[in-house]
Parts: C-alpha cells; structure tokens; sequence
C-alpha cells in the first residue's frame, strides 16, 4: 500500500499534468483525480466543447491504461457494450461452427461513456452490474472485468430531445457528478492557439501509486464530531426526516446512505490531495455538492424559482454543521 505523502505527492503531480493540457478546469481536474484515488465512477455534465472526453483520454493515458469509447445512441443495445455469445465458422470447413464468447468494449479499464442520456434506459442499466460489482452476467455465466475499472460517462444538460433520464440505481453508482463550466477568458485564449491536433499525456511513473492509493485513502482519519456531521448532511437531505425547511421545500427525495460512505471517501480523498492528514469541514462542504446534486430529486418548486442542486445542497451542508 502507497504510503501517504507518496499518494498525496502523486495525485498533486497528476493534477498539475492534467492542468497542461486542459485549461481553465482546475477543480474539475481535482476532483476527477479524486475519483481514481478512491477508485470509483464519475459523470461528466457539461457543454459540446468543455474537453470533457479529452480530459478523460488524457487521464487514462497519464495512468498507462488503454481505454473504450462507447458513442451512447438510441439503438444502442446490451449486447454493443456488454458482448455476447456469437458463432465462430472454420475456413477450412464450412460446416463446422462453434459458439463463443465475444467481450464487448466493456471489459476495458477506462470506460468513457459519451453522452450517456442519449441511450434508452434498458441500454443504460447494462451498465450496472459493471459499475458496482466490477463484473457482468452473460447468459447465466459472471466475467470479471479489468483491475482498474472506471467509468467516466458524459452528458449534456442543454438538449432534452432524443435524451432519455437516467435511473436513479445508475446515478448512484457514481460517486460523482461534475458539472464542468466553461473556461475564463485567459484559458479561452490559450485554447484558441491550440494546434488541431496534439499528443495525449504519456504514462506516468506514479501511475500505480494512483491506481493503488483506495486503502491510503481510508486511513486519512475524521473526527467522531466531522464523521457525525457527514451523516447529519445526508439525513437533512431526506424531506420527511430533515429539520431543515430548505429540504422540505425543494427536494422530493433525499440521499441514502451509500451517499454518506460517498462523502466521506470523497472527503477523506480531497484532503488527502491537499495534503492533509485528517479531514476539515472544508473538505466536507468542497465535495458535497459533487456526491450529492445527482443523488437529491429536485421538486417542481425548486425548478419554478430556478434553485440549483448546488445551491441546495451547500445550504443544507452551511446549516446542518452550523
């Protein structure tokens, strides 16, 4: 097991590579290295043209790991992601044809999952299994997937036609959601002078510090008042338990409690980044917005007055811990 100060000294330094080639994402890039140190999903929500795929690319490149596309479409089916069982014929004898297993793109250690909502929902929930178990069931039979596996999905929150939503068991199993901006001016200006074409970062010599660093992350410690506090947040979360008005005015449902081990992983991983050997509550309020937006069902009140998730959610974390 990567001990602290060299899982901490990596994922700075990956950080810092991952700034060089895309620009004006710095939190965005924080936190997506968060998801690999933890060794868990994430989703991507943003524009066309945020680099939301060549941030990906590039992560999985600086980490020495081959990676699959998968163009999320209507048609899309079970069986173009998982594989399936397909007949193999000889060349030299015709009549002879055997069944065999074809592995669909899904057993790769990078999944980027391109505008996963265009998908229907049967095709979306193939998915599921995968990202929890890191394993798929095909005709009757378990097949392990790669070590690592993650699956960083992309979605686009402008177009609604064509787009389906995806199920609340789907969107639990990422530990993120990162909602990508776009870039300041002074980054716009340095996208603007990019060639059309450039090199993806290479391997990383760290790379294995990264894909090994889960059980250093577990170990950052958290205070019995903070690790009350983290279960504090997600119960007010919840509108028919919650203290807190602003739950019970803008939220039909709440978080569960594999949001409150999400949180606290994700806490204990940004700290871990920072350089900090226990959790704050600036860690707490930093990644709540991230564990939860995709986690709290928003009700018809919060879209009238047009109440972010975010805006939501650091009230609740502002007034549960204060």
């Amino acid at each position: 097991m990567p001990d602290f100060q060299e899982t901490s000294h990596a994922s700075q330094k990956l950080v810092e590579l991952l700034n060089n080639k895309v620009f004006g994402q710095s939190e965005i890039i924080e936190h997506i290295v968060v998801a690999v140190i933890c060794n868990e999903h994430a989703l991507l929500t943003g524009a066309p043209g945020v680099a939301k795929t060549t941030l990906v690319r590039n992560l999985a490149s600086a980490l020495g790991n081959k990676y699959k596309r998968i163009q999320f479409t209507p048609d899309l089916t079970p069986f173009d992601i998982l594989g399936g069982d397909t007949i193999q014929f000889d060349e030299k004898d015709p009549n002879f044809k055997k069944i065999v297993f074809t592995p669909g793109p899904i057993f790769s250690p990078f999944i980027i999952a391109d505008e996963i909502n265009r998908a229907s929902p049967r095709t979306q929930s193939a998915l599921l299994e995968a990202m929890q178990e890191r394993q798929v069931s095909i005709g009757g039979i378990s097949r392990a997937l790669p070590s690592p596996f993650y699956v960083f999905a992309t979605q686009n929150p402008i177009e609604n036609e064509g787009t389906f939503p995806l199920p609340e068991a789907q969107l639990d199993r990422f530990l993120l959601n990162l909602e990508i901006p776009y870039p300041d001016f002074e980054s716009e200006v340095k996208i603007a002078s990019l060639p059309k074409k450039m090199e993806d970062l290479s391997m990383v010599p760290f790379a294995n510090t990264l894909l090994n660093s889960r059980e250093t992350v577990e170990n950052i410690s958290i205070s019995k008042e903070l690790l009350n506090g983290v279960v504090r947040i997600i119960r007010n979360t919840r509108p028919q338990e919650s203290k807190l008005n602003v739950a019970k005015e803008y939220l039909d449902f709440g978080a569960s409690p594999r949001a409150t081990q999400a949180l606290l992983i994700a806490s204990k991983a940004i700290a871990l980044l920072r350089g900090k050997t226990e959790v704050q509550f600036e860690h707490i309020a930093e990644m709540a917005p991230a564990v939860l937006r995709h986690r709290c069902i928003m009700n018809f009140r919060s879209h009238t007055e047009k109440r972010s998730s975010s805006n939501i959610i650091n009230q609740i974390v502002q007034e549960t811990i204060l």
